[in-house]
């Protein structure tokens, strides 16, 4: 993963079609919150496949019925929502977490 500088990885197991076994990988020599906020990052990706927005056909990714390498990877809209997503889980598990310990 550090070849690749990626911190967390989401993939299917098992085929592609109304995918429903996952495996994530996450780099483990993060601290804590970035290892918490990939971790919500990657399961939003699962998410994004379990609904279908995200899929793969003959090798190719697509969000949304757009072929995401029509964008740089910064840029691709299914990563845009689960940057977004992993800021706003991460805050609602934080506060949560906050809460539980009054």
């Amino acid at each position: 993963m550090k070849r690749e500088q990626c911190l967390g990885y989401c993939d299917t197991t098992g085929g592609w079609f109304r995918p429903r076994n996952f495996e994530i990988e996450i780099d483990t020599h993060l601290d804590k919150e970035t290892y918490t906020k990939t971790l919500l990052h990657e399961m939003f990706h699962m998410k994004q496949f379990i609904d279908g927005t995200l899929k793969t056909k003959r090798s190719k990714m697509y969000y949304k019925n757009e072929p995401v390498d029509n964008y740089s990877y910064d840029d691709q809209p299914h990563e845009i929502a689960a940057r977004e997503a992993e800021e706003t889980l991460y805050k609602e598990y934080h506060e949560e977490r906050l809460e539980s310990l009054r």
